[in-house]
Formats: structure tokens, C-alpha cells, sequence
């Protein structure tokens, strides 16, 4: 089984980029420490809290980073409301969330990157998703690259399902070699189930949405050289099948190759086979009203 990139703990030594940090919060006392402990390198680190009734917001400024307090409308707008409200150091960004931890790999990478003035509007960065120590590097379709650094003056976000998707005012995206890792189910996996039920309500409304206009999905993009657009476009047809869940399990495990991650791998094939299952449930019962 894949073994995970060693994450940065404070003190730390290396490169040190000119890059502002944002992580997003809400109740994540058990997470923040770690996550701020990671951004040892950077100078500048601000928790954008969502309005936590932990310890988050405590923990965060006794780490050395500024708190900041946006009510969360999603993802989208809250991202964007950090480009705009917080006065950040640096033109360089890198968005974190709180479960989420740098490597050194990364951050020697990024310094790489910026220290010859790099013109693009940002960079996509994949993800390392842990699952009980294990790297579900197979399971999880490693490399799936999400907009994490940015230059705060040429991108912005807009929300698409439960999450975001970037719009970049200027100059092209790059794509990073190196990871961070995530730890996604820390909090357990019922926390996990409760989250995506919450995102599977986002999605299948998007769905409806892209389903009552017509939208069609650009089948095209399906043997793109652009592994971003290719998931995107698969994303987009599978919502248009029938036996999704089942067809996201398969695919998972015998085509992604699940079973080479062990257990975990195939148990984070079962959970996705229920979260699509969840979105399907969800689109039937809103388009029979």
C-alpha cells in the first residue's frame, strides 16, 4: 500500500515562500492545531472561522494565526470573501482547510514556482486523502487536482454542488507536481456520512438545475489531455445514468484499482458507492414533485 508524503511540524527549516495562508474553519478544534502547525513557513496565516462554538477560534490565535469571522453561505463566497476582507501579505495565496496539512515537497515546489515571478493566475494542487493512516492513493483517483494557490488579484470562485470551481480573470492555470495531504475523516466516519449527506442535497440540486435547462455534458472532454476536464466531464454523464452507485463502485474498484489500496480502499469504495446513491435518491425525489 501507498505510504503518505511526511507532513511539516513546527520547527521548521526549509524553503520560505512569500505566500499568504487561509484556512477554513468551523468546529475544528482537533484539526487547527496541526494545520497551522504546517504553515510553519509562512509569515502570514489567517483561520477565516465560520462562527465555531469550540475551541477553534482559541486555538488558532494561541498558534500564532490571525482570526477572522465570516458567516458561511458556501464555499464559493466564502473563498472569495477572503481575496476581499482580509489583508493579506502577500499577492500569493494558498487556500487550506483545516484537516489538510503541507509537505515539505510542496512548499520547496511553490518557493520553485514563484521565485521567478510566475505570471499564471494559480496553480491546481491534488491531494493525498488519508483514511486510517492509509493513503488511498488508487481509491481516490490520485491526482485530483483542486485551485488551492492562487494570486489574489487574478482568480475568483463560484459555487458549483457542494463545493466551488475557479474563474480565473487572468493569465493561464499551472499544475503542481508535489501534494498536501488530507486527512478527511478525522473527525470519524459518521461525521464523514453526516457531512455528505449535507454535500449530496448540494449536488442533486445542481444536477436538477443542469437537467431542467438541458445542459448536456460535453462528451468531447472525455478523452481531453486535461485530467481536470476529463473528471469533470465524467462527473457530469454519470449523473446521467442509471445504477450510479453501483457504476461509482465498479469503476472504483476494479477500473481505479481499489483493492491495491487494502481494506480502506475498498471500504472509501463503499462510502462513495452510498454517497452517490444518496445524490440519485435525492434528484429522483425532486424531479417527481
Amino acid at each position: 500500500m501507498p505510504r503518505p508524503s511526511a507532513e511539516i511540524t513546527a520547527p521548521y527549516s526549509g524553503p520560505r515562500p512569500g505566500v499568504s495562508v487561509v484556512i477554513l474553519t468551523y468546529n475544528e478544534e482537533g484539526n487547527i492545531g496541526g494545520a497551522i502547525a504546517s504553515c510553519a513557513w509562512s509569515d502570514d496565516v489567517h483561520v477565516l472561522d465560520s462562527g465555531s462554538t469550540d475551541r477553534t477560534a482559541e486555538i488558532a490565535r494561541g498558534a500564532g494565526a490571525s482570526v477572522h469571522t465570516n458567516r458561511f453561505e458556501s464555499f464559493g463566497k466564502q473563498r472569495n470573501w477572503a481575496i476581499d476582507n482580509i489583508a493579506l501579505k502577500h499577492d500569493w495565496v494558498f487556500h487550506l482547510d483545516a484537516d489538510e496539512r503541507f509537505t515539505p515537497e510542496l512548499v520547496a515546489e511553490i518557493a520553485g514556482v514563484l521565485a521567478g515571478g510566475a505570471s499564471e493566475a494559480g496553480f491546481y494542487v491534488a491531494n493525498q486523502m488519508i483514511l486510517n493512516g492509509v493513503w488511498i492513493r488508487h481509491a481516490s483517483g490520485y491526482p485530483a487536482y483542486q485551485m488551492r494557490l492562487f494570486h489574489k488579484g487574478r482568480m475568483r470562485f463560484e459555487d458549483h454542488g457542494h463545493g466551488q470551481r475557479e474563474t480565473a480573470g487572468s493569465g493561464r492555470i499551472g499544475k503542481l507536481k508535489n501534494a498536501y495531504t488530507h486527512h478527511n475523516f478525522s473527525k470519524g466516519l459518521d461525521e464523514w456520512r453526516r457531512r455528505h449527506d449535507r454535500y449530496s442535497t448540494l449536488e442533486a440540486a445542481q444536477i436538477v438545475e443542469s437537467l431542467s435547462k438541458g445542459e448536456r455534458p460535453g462528451l468531447s472532454a472525455l478523452f481531453s489531455g486535461d485530467g481536470i476536464a476529463r473528471r469533470r466531464a465524467l462527473k457530469s454523464l454519470a449523473a446521467r445514468l442509471p445504477m450510479r452507485a453501483w457504476l461509482r463502485y465498479v469503476h472504483t474498484v476494479f477500473l481505479k484499482g481499489a483493492m491495491l489500496d487494502g481494506a480502506e480502499g475498498l471500504r472509501y469504495a463503499s462510502l462513495l458507492r452510498w454517497y452517490e446513491g444518496e445524490i440519485a435518491r435525492k434528484v429522483r425525489e425532486s424531479r417527481s414533485r
